[in-house]
């Protein structure tokens, strides 16, 4: 039986500030409106574009919360200290319950409220069947879209803030006042009304061949379903939802309790069949790790195409590893924060670009050493010493050799040295080799790129109040590698922002099938898939030659590990190690303090010191994994349950 609320009324999203875009906001505002927006099929498509434009803005630098929110990157203070990335604030521990930070559930704060997304799809849905000129199949089709994104709109608050009224169909105004007093449900529901609502939208969705990317891109298909479908499958398996005992005591005011405090192990291989059901859907219909080397680099050095292709899945426009893309993300603004100034002629004389989105040293130490293990087991990086000197000035200038990834002749840290093809690709760091800036063409004799320099007063550093990293790096994995930079200009190529790709998809089946069975075949055959694209050996051939610890993949303990440090690395600064953090449970990671070089350093001596980079301590605990209802909301509604720890 359908559960019937009403998130129209005051009781959830009263005194929520909601945003809109103008041209698609054709929501009615009374019932005429809404019987004549529904008499063609030409209004019935605006409306459906509205339910599109709640879509909250995944990749966006200020409005996701997952880009700047956690322990990859973080940013400059301006002078009154207040950050202008808006997702700043929560890494920063500013999250209130008297004005919740990137709020969705009311729509203030820098989001749009998700319950009237919500309620717009439920009046799609209502109206839907009066419209009466469609063509075949196109009005199933237009309401399996719809059906899907009222599932994610739920999901997505699902995330933010755990146990969540279900909402499936609208109240009508002259309900009585019980009927509107809505109860949280408990996780489980809401991860099998997500699911199962996913599910029957997929029935009915195009498969991508059969769209027209010219006017549909970005609409959603059968391949997106499934694969969401896998991932919220994903979260309710993971320890936050799964037998979470820590938040026990989220127990409504009718006894029941809304988090369950039984692990269910089945949850995980209920997880692995829809990865594995969705990752057969998608290379039955094209999708592949993307491996291809774009024409303008074709003649290039193959360590540039490796760098490139890797690069290329991410800022690719459409390409074949995409599995949805995000149309509703400032790629621009993204761009100007991950790139740094690698061309500057004066401090008065600047282009756009700031590089103030700065991935943090513990990021940079996460990735692999050239040998594919984390360099604190690599046998080489302990026995030459590196690991202990990681943070030290190698008396060795960069050989020729070594010119592909830093400038020849230059002086940097032993922690920029023997790194996997992924810290290059993902890194601007101080003397680092910077693909990019319109120059294609690389070789021995041929250096015809940039390079960055990240000291004091020099072209990627700090120069007095403009904008600059506060950690001595750059994500240059976050903009296309054929951007281009001029002393005055800078030149953004779009993309849209990867909400999922199928190498997140690989990684989301190994973690499920190694949560359920163990270490197996299937396990290190998608976990080697990525990392052979990555230019790196098999998980079990690289910790056998390379690692102090060359048994940790035959345990689920030490393969769980790996898995998750191969999370962080592929899909780092992607907005996803935000929500994994928190499925994990694994909260107090973002309690290591940020730090960074001494970007005030103008001589390497000085430059190369670790320092803290944070203001103010940084501190989070078990109430930080869910966002705090807002307490007006509390007040309206005496029925409604406060996140633990928020009260």
């Amino acid at each position: 039986m359908k559960k019937i609320y009403k998130i129209i009324i005051v009781l959830i999203i009263a005194f929520g500030s909601v945003s809109c875009d103008d041209y698609l906001d054709v929501v009615p505002d009374n019932v005429p409106v809404v019987e004549h927006t529904f008499r063609n099929r030409v209004g019935a498509e605006k409306f459906l574009f509205t339910c599109y434009s709640y879509r909250p803005s995944i990749g966006d630098i200020n409005a996701d919360p997952a880009m700047n929110g956690g322990d990859e990157t973080w940013q400059m203070y301006s002078f009154n200290s207040i950050p202008t990335i808006t997702s700043s604030n929560i890494a920063r521990g500013y999250q209130s319950s008297t004005l919740p930070i990137l709020n969705v559930w009311d729509g203030e704060n820098g989001s749009r409220s998700l319950w009237i997304g919500i309620r717009d799809c439920n009046i799609f849905l209502e109206n839907i069947d009066n419209v009466v000129d469609f063509e075949s199949g196109e009005k199933a089709r237009m309401i399996a879209e719809v059906k899907f994104l009222k599932a994610y709109y739920h999901f997505y608050l699902l995330k933010s803030y755990g146990p969540i009224p279900i909402t499936d169909v609208n109240i009508g105004v002259d309900a009585d006042p019980a009927t509107v007093q809505v109860y949280r449900d408990p996780v489980d529901d809401v991860f099998n009304y997500v699911s199962n609502l996913m599910l029957e939208a997929s029935e009915d969705l195009p498969w991508p061949e059969q769209m027209n990317m010219g006017t549909e891109a970005g609409r959603i298909d059968k391949l997106v379903a499934l694969s969401m479908r896998a991932e919220v499958l994903l979260f309710a398996a993971s320890p936050l939802f799964n037998g979470n005992t820590d938040y026990a005591s989220m127990v409504d005011n009718r006894g029941i309790a809304l988090f369950p405090q039984t692990y269910d192990a089945n949850k995980w291989k209920a997880a692995a069949d829809a990865c594995k059901e969705a990752i057969d859907a998608c290379e039955a219909h094209g999708k592949e790790l993307n491996t291809v080397v774009d024409p303008i680099v074709s003649n290039a050095d193959s360590v540039f195409q490796l760098q490139t292709t890797y690069r290329e899945a991410i800022c690719g426009l459409w390409n074949k590893e995409l599995i949805w893309g995000s149309t509703n993300t400032n790629i621009y603004t993204l761009a100007y924060y991950a790139t740094p100034r690698i061309v500057r002629l004066s401090a008065y004389n600047l282009n756009s670009v700031s590089g103030a989105w700065a991935p943090t040293l513990k990021m940079v130490g996460e990735y692999y050493s050239s040998n594919g293990v984390p360099i604190d087991e690599d046998k080489t990086w302990l026995s030459n010493n590196w690991f202990e000197n990681r943070f030290k000035v190698r008396p060795e200038p960069a050989s020729v050799e070594e010119g592909m990834y830093v400038e020849e002749g230059e002086y940097t840290a032993y922690l920029h040295f023997n790194r996997e093809p992924r810290f290059y690709a993902s890194l601007g760091f101080d003397k680092g080799i910077y693909f990019g800036n319109g120059y294609y063409e690389f070789g021995k004799d041929n250096r015809n790129v940039q390079y960055c320099n990240f000291l004091n007063k020099q072209k990627s550093g700090y120069q007095g109040g403009a904008a600059y990293s506060i950690t001595g790096y750059s994500a240059k994995k976050m903009h296309s590698f054929k951007n281009s930079l001029t002393e005055s200009t800078a030149s953004t190529q779009y993309f849209p922002f990867p909400i999922l790709r199928l190498a997140d998809l690989y990684l989301m089946y190994a973690e499920a099938q190694n949560e359920f069975a163990g270490p197996g075949t299937e396990v290190f055959t998608y976990l080697d898939r990525i990392r052979n694209r990555a230019g790196l050996k098999g998980v079990k051939e690289s910790w056998q030659q390379f690692s102090t610890s060359p048994s940790k993949p035959d345990t689920k303990d030490g393969l769980r590990e790996i898995i998750r440090n191969e999370r962080t690395i592929e899909l780092a600064f992607e907005g996803k190690r935000f929500w994994d953090i928190r499925r994990w449970k694994k909260i107090s990671e973002l309690n290591v303090q940020p730090t960074g070089w001494f970007i005030l350093g103008e001589t390497t001596e000085d430059f190369y010191k670790v320092i803290p980079i944070a203001k103010e301590p940084v501190a989070f605990t078990t109430k930080d994994y869910f966002w705090p209802i807002k307490e007006s909301n509390l007040t309206i509604n005496r029925n409604l349950l406060q996140n633990y720890g928020w009260q």
